[in-house]
């Protein structure tokens, strides 16, 4: 048996998004977009200067300002990128750059923000390091408050020879940080004090360790219930775990393939993302088969594979559904374009509409509500 939905509330026509490109070499690397929700047709609103290869990006509960990864060398000296802050200036989502902070290390990928709004939080790849940076009451990033270097390795020679942080996010209370390490097969875990804006690791279980060769890349929550749900970029699969969120543990459910057991070939599987009614999982896969997985959810927390969504945009990097789980958008990376599904809310599966619209290496898909 599935889990049940909820009501879906009344859809606006017109819903608001920014998209971050990775391209470094354009001035413009954050756009506005929109999604017209009665037509299934996307366009370009606006886009802004003031950080270079934006390739995620994150708002503030509260939305009035946004956090991005941002090409620019911050730090003469260790020629570190940044992370940048942004003010959101007015109710159809421009944005004016304010200031940037170092990031702490090499190969920023990933920011997230707290759900209170005090701090911020980066991974950065290349060095296998996290960070946490207190925010200003006017949104702009202080220097990070605590810097933390992960250790560990893996059994793919290529991959797997150093820690590679790539994904960090609180969990829905605040009082955990999850921090995903491809290159140490672990998920970090971490309790966090919002007073110091230090990252103690969490004395329940400091770590939940992926199956050797998994390379954990992304999580995401379950909305309601206590469950997360993991893209594996090495072994091609995802994973579901129950989470407890008064000791922040967790522990594997199931882990299913995204891809059929006859496939041979190159798979990166890249983003993870949960529909909003709470029943599906979708994970994006990049390589020789560019395409969307769809798992169905069941009251256990175990996934099943209900869908594979072949030939969307060369090198799914992200991909997300708009607030009210009508619409999956697909960023090709490689493709320089964005194409737009169709999500059946009972089934949870994915049909074309035809609708695409192009754009530099699209990297982040982040709606505005």
């Amino acid at each position: 048996m599935a889990i049940t939905c909820t009501t879906t509330p009344e859809i606006p026509e017109k819903i608001f998004f920014y998209v971050g490109s990775s391209d470094g070499s354009i001035e413009r690397s954050i756009f506005l977009c929109e999604l017209d929700s009665t037509r299934g047709q996307l366009a370009i609103v606006d886009s802004f200067p003031g950080s270079k290869g934006s390739s995620y990006l994150v708002l503030s509960p509260d939305k009035d300002f946004l956090y991005a990864i941002d090409g620019t060398q911050s730090d003469p000296q260790k020629k570190y990128p940044s992370v940048a802050s942004f003010q959101v200036t007015d109710p159809e989502g421009r944005l004016q750059m304010m200031n940037r902070q170092s990031s702490e290390g090499r190969g920023i990928c990933h920011v997230s923000c707290h759900p209170g709004g005090s701090h911020i939080f980066v991974a950065n790849y290349s060095e296998g390091t996290i960070a946490a940076y207190p925010l200003g009451d006017d949104g702009s990033i202080s220097p990070a408050s605590d810097i933390i270097q992960h250790t560990g390795t893996g059994p793919n020679a290529g991959r797997q020879t150093q820690a590679h942080a790539h994904h960090i996010i609180p969990d829905p209370s605040g009082d955990y940080i999850l921090a995903t390490d491809l290159g140490a097969d672990k998920i970090f875990i971490y309790k966090f004090d919002p007073e110091s804006g230090t990252l103690t690791p969490n004395p329940e279980q400091a770590f939940f360790m992926a199956e050797p060769g998994a390379g954990p890349r992304h999580l995401a929550f379950h909305p309601t219930e206590p469950y997360l749900f993991i893209v594996n970029e090495l072994n091609g699969t995802t994973t579901s775990c129950s989470y407890d969120p008064q000791t922040g543990r967790m522990e594997e459910i199931t882990t299913v393939s995204n891809l059929p057991a006859d496939f041979s070939g190159n798979n990166w599987p890249a983003a993870v993302r949960v529909h909003p009614n709470g029943q599906f999982v979708y994970a994006s896969n990049r390589g020789d088969l560019n395409s969307i997985t769809v798992f169905q959810i069941r009251e256990s927390g175990a996934i099943e594979r209900i869908q594979i969504m072949e030939d969307v945009p060369t090198h799914p990097r992200d991909f997300n559904l708009d607030p009210h789980g009508k619409f999956l958008l697909v960023a090709g990376q490689q493709a320089d374009e964005i194409e737009i599904f169709r999500i059946d809310s009972n089934t949870g599966k994915l049909s074309r509409t035809g609708q695409k619209i192009q754009m530099k290496a699209p990297a982040c898909i982040l709606f505005i509500d």
